[in-house]
């Protein structure tokens, strides 16, 4: 069973009422996040999971498109070497061969031009007739809704 089928069982055994929510559940949402790479199931998952109300982030050709656009735009058709090399040259800390992580403490202070980026490269595939086409990206979506849901369950600041 795939990730997205595990996420639809699970999606559907909850609106069935077999398994008590939690209390804190209330008002959660299930993401899936996948690279195009070359997976063949790829757009047969991103269905299954829109069918099912599971939010997806997903990025044509990969996830490392979402971290390059941290840094600066990124446009060009590119396959996922393209865009690993492009992280070594913009983040030396990515290790395409080892860990593949980046420093995200500091990329996380780039997050909303992030966003931006996705959102205008994403506005670029539709006026090209590939609104989810190469290169692309809406991980943008995930992270604002995770900052706006952080934001409403959030304590109050004292002095703010």
């Amino acid at each position: 069973m795939t990730v997205a089928e595990r996420a639809v069982e699970e999606a559907k055994t909850r609106k069935r009422g077999r398994a008590k929510p939690d209390p804190f559940e209330e008002g959660d949402r299930v993401w899936a996040v996948f690279d195009r790479d070359a997976h063949p199931r790829f757009d047969e998952a991103v269905a299954l999971c829109e069918r099912h109300g599971i939010g997806v982030a997903r990025s044509d050709p990969c996830f490392e498109l979402w971290l390059i656009l941290h840094e600066r735009e990124y446009d060009p058709p590119c396959g996922r070497g393209a865009v690993q090399t492009e992280l070594v040259r913009l983040r030396p800390e990515y290790d395409r061969r080892g860990a593949k992580t980046v420093d995200c403490d500091d990329l996380v202070n780039r997050v909303e031009a992030a966003e931006q980026r996705a959102e205008a490269q994403q506005r670029r595939r539709t006026e090209e007739g590939a609104p989810f086409g190469n290169p692309s990206t809406t991980v943008g979506r995930l992270t604002r809704e995770i900052r706006e849901a952080a934001a409403l369950f959030s304590p109050p600041r004292e002095g703010v």
